[in-house]
């Protein structure tokens, strides 16, 4: 299961709004709990680098570099991440399995179309690397520690 607090779902979505035609995207880091649970602390929007962002997502590989500089050692990490997919469903395409190669990172997925955010959904690259596996995400107040 992934945790997001409210405010972090809202800022998600309206970076998939204010994006739209284009794919938004960005990281989540958080800190992966005893009981399998992903506790996102914080969202770190990036500057979607693709050639055809209406289609695709490219995080800001520099953003990438200086969190991961950032967090190690510390108790959080770069968890996943999450982009839109405009006019397209909240789960992933053949594009994004062919891209996925880091089994421990979430994909949040944000279904958007002209009347906003209709659904966002949690996955995982499953062990096999064949496919995706959805994972339970869920919105809790206190989600942020």
């Amino acid at each position: 299961m992934i945790l997001f607090t409210p405010r972090q779902l809202d800022a998600m979505m309206a970076a998939a709004v204010a994006a739209r035609p284009e794919e938004a995207c960005g990281l989540l880091i958080g800190a992966r709990e005893a009981d399998n649970r992903i506790r996102v602390t914080q969202l770190a929007p990036s500057a979607n680098l693709a050639a055809d962002r209406r289609r695709r997502f490219e995080v800001d590989p520099a953003l990438r570099l200086r969190l991961q500089k950032a967090l190690r050692r510390g108790p959080r990490d770069i968890v996943g991440h999450y982009h839109s997919h405009v006019d397209g469903p909240a789960r992933p395409s053949a594009t994004d399995l062919a891209r996925a190669t880091e089994p421990d990172l979430v994909w949040v997925i944000l279904a958007v179309d002209d009347g906003g955010v209709g659904a966002v959904a949690a996955h995982r690259l499953a062990a096999d690397g064949a496919g995706f596996a959805p994972l339970d995400l869920a919105v809790a107040d206190g989600a942020a520690r």
